[in-house]
């Protein structure tokens, strides 16, 4: 069984032209099918694991006792419903744009591609989520479930410049900041007033001190709220907060310092509410021995090195580096993810297919060599 360019390119325009926005379950339902339809030749196991936001497909081969990679990518994008109006799919040759075509439906295709060459008594097993870029909430138990039986994790979220592969990912942490104040007549009586969005300006400045970026550590405040009309004291004020840190002692340095936050003005009140939901993703030495094998795997496909970055944004690779080894950003190469411009760079899917291919391969080889110790 064979697997082409054209046959990739048609996948890649379907998948692009199926609009699957996070919460959009009917949507990202049929990009799965579409992924399992351009899989129905190899005759391999599959199950739907449903949630409310859409299902999880889990696609797979076994062998008794291991499972080989994990292999990870997801269903939903950022863009909403009705921007294919606008931002339609094109195929400009080496350059393809749409919504969603690097994050991350050019990982599936990749995903597609790699499989086709996997000989049949390789084990492995491929989740496509739904709710990646919301947090993967509903996912994440699943993920780990499968992640602890894997030789490594597989991540066919978009690559760096160059092909880079991701090897450290930042935490990421999702706060409101909620103040109430005392609600008074600015001009009657302005003093007996307690202004919430005086103190959130005042929160809003400390927050900015408790950032760290030699270390990492950053914090975006990204929506805020408060008041009812311009003559009346703040009663109330609320403010969304994006906090990211590369480190578990950072992550628990900005967890106990929130608990306890300084009270400008006595007489409001402020909590902070919310939690990390995902890690920071750290790159141990064995995770460093699969990224040596993927380096050199890359270099005999195309002649060049292969670097590993550290990025800001997250994906379920940091819920899998505490599990497994995780080798992340191994999906299409481009730029623009979440921006109008985002389009792949064709000409490195071939390569990143022949890479997840080998890694898979080795993944199986591992994982059945194991077996065959342990029995």
């Amino acid at each position: 069984m064979t697997w082409d360019d054209n046959q990739a390119k048609r996948l890649l325009a379907d998948l692009v032209q199926i609009e699957s926005p996070s919460r959009y379950a009917e949507g990202i339902r049929q990009v799965q099918e579409r992924v399992l339809e351009a899989l129905t030749p190899l005759s391999l196991q599959y199950q739907w694991h449903f949630t409310e936001r859409g299902p999880v497909l889990e696609i797979f081969r076994t062998v008794p006792g291991r499972q080989g990679a994990l292999l990870l990518a997801h269903a939903d994008t950022v863009w909403p419903l009705g921007t294919l109006d606008t931002m339609p799919f094109q195929d400009q040759g080496d350059r393809i744009f749409g919504p969603g075509v690097l994050d991350m439906k050019g990982g599936l295709v990749i995903g597609v591609g790699a499989l086709y060459d996997v000989p049949a008594d390789i084990p492995f097993c491929w989740l496509i989520t739904p709710d990646e870029e919301i947090g993967s909430e509903l996912s994440r138990e699943l993920i780990e479930e499968k992640a602890r039986k894997a030789s490594v994790t597989l991540v066919l979220e978009p690559g760096g410049e160059d092909g880079a592969l991701k090897i450290g990912r930042s935490g990421v942490g999702n706060f409101r900041m909620e103040i109430t104040g005392i609600e008074s007549h600015a001009g009657l009586d302005p003093d007996q007033g307690a202004s919430a969005i005086r103190e959130l300006a005042q929160q809003i400045l400390w927050l900015a001190s408790l950032e760290n970026r030699v270390l990492g550590t950053t914090i975006n405040v990204g929506v805020v709220k408060g008041g009812t009309t311009t003559n009346v004291v703040a009663a109330s004020a609320v403010a969304e907060i994006d906090i990211r840190v590369k480190t578990q002692k950072e992550q628990e340095r900005i967890e106990k310092t929130l608990n306890t936050p300084p009270q400008f003005d006595t007489r409001t009140s402020t909590r902070y509410v919310g939690g990390f939901n995902r890690p920071p993703m750290d790159h141990g030495p064995v995770a460093e021995q699969w990224f040596r094998q993927a380096a050199e795997i890359w270099e005999s496909i195309g002649g060049e090195p292969l670097a590993g970055i550290n990025v800001g944004g997250a994906s379920d690779g940091n819920f899998t580096a505490a599990i497994t080894p995780t080798l992340d950003g191994l999906g299409a190469v481009g730029q623009g993810a979440h921006a109008r411009h985002e389009h792949i760079d064709w000409r490195f899917m071939p390569w990143r297919q022949r890479l997840v291919q080998e890694l898979v391969v080795r993944a199986g080889q591992e994982a059945m060599d194991s077996s065959v110790t342990s029995s």
